[in-house]
């Protein structure tokens, strides 16, 4: 059930801040809970559209429960499938 409008460039947005802020916790930052939150609003955003929104919330869910890093390139892909669907 989709709770809220999807935009596929919010999401974007989202998972790029992701990527960014995950880079700088390896390098000693404390920055992943914010990184879960944006990984969390790219989730929410991505409702419509339901193989990316599965990807995205299995890439945030194993990453909080066991600090498995998100596979960006698949991500990538299926955002790009999707970007290519609704043209």
């Amino acid at each position: 059930m989709v709770t809220r409008a999807s935009c596929l460039e919010c999401v974007e947005e989202h998972l790029g801040a992701a990527y960014v802020l995950l880079a700088e916790t390896r390098d000693g930052y404390a920055h992943r809970l914010r990184a879960v939150g944006h990984l969390r609003e790219a989730e929410d955003e991505s409702q419509e559209w339901p193989e990316l929104h599965a990807a995205i919330r299995a890439a945030r869910k194993a990453y909080q429960t066991d600090g498995t890093m998100p596979d960006w390139e698949t991500l990538a892909r299926t955002s790009k499938a999707v970007r290519t669907s609704t043209r």
